[in-house]
């Protein structure tokens, strides 16, 4: 099933194909402008804020993205390990001991590290 980033429940986080880098975005209207400069990322997986997980088919020449639901959803337990290689890469130490509880603490920990 095809979805438009519209569809989507906002904030969503960015995994960025062969990165650990998580971006976290809080509307439709601020995908453009924060992803303008990060090149391709066809294969890259959106989280929304129901922890829904879609992985970028295809962009198109409008800079929106063509979406499909993932087959197998990323688990809690996955998100935390990306935001562990998140925190760590950006100098954090400790990381191992972070463990969220719902999604709700993730994207609040990813808008944290993104602050600081």
């Amino acid at each position: 099933m095809t979805m438009q980033l519209a569809q989507l429940r906002w904030p969503i986080i960015l995994l960025q194909k062969g990165s650990d880098d998580l971006l976290r975005i809080e509307s439709l209207t601020d995908w453009c402008e924060q992803t303008a400069m990060l090149g391709v990322l066809q294969d890259s997986v959106i989280i929304d804020y129901d922890a829904s997980s879609y992985l970028i088919t295809a962009e198109s020449t409008s800079s929106l993205p063509q979406l499909q639901r993932t087959y197998a959803q990323l688990t809690l337990e996955q998100l935390n390990q990306s935001v562990q290689r998140y925190a760590s890469q950006n100098g954090h130490c400790c990381t191992a001991k972070f463990s969220a509880n719902n999604i709700k603490q993730i994207f609040d920990t990813v808008q944290y590290l993104e602050q600081i």
